[in-house]
């Protein structure tokens, strides 16, 4: 086997590697503790806030977006931006493998 076929091996192994397009998300997580609106409050003396509060945030048209993640949600928002990483790092690594196989290609002309 030449050394463009192995690249073309593994280049068909990443793009099956590659996580699903509908289970990628594009954006940070984010923790926050919060004060409630009661003015008795216990947080409002100082003390421990309400929290951890989960949102996520992302930038659209120059705009941050935050959405708050309901607790039942907060393990496939995870999974998700881990996914768009992980199809981050399969992408580059694609780009590297295509930009050799063009040029090896190119030699044998």
């Amino acid at each position: 086997m030449n050394r463009i076929d192995r690249l073309k091996q593994e280049q068909r192994k990443l793009m099956k590697s590659a996580p699903s397009l509908r289970k990628i998300l594009r954006t940070t997580i984010s923790k926050y503790y919060l004060t409630c609106g009661y003015k008795k409050c216990w947080c409002h003396k100082g003390k421990k806030k309400h929290g951890p509060f989960i949102y996520l945030s992302y930038s659209e048209k120059g705009k941050t977006k935050m959405y708050f993640v309901p607790k039942e949600l907060i393990k496939d928002v995870r999974k998700g931006v881990k996914n768009y990483n992980n199809l981050w790092e399969i992408i580059y690594k694609l780009c590297k493998i295509n930009r050799e196989i063009l040029w090896l290609e190119k030699k044998k002309r």
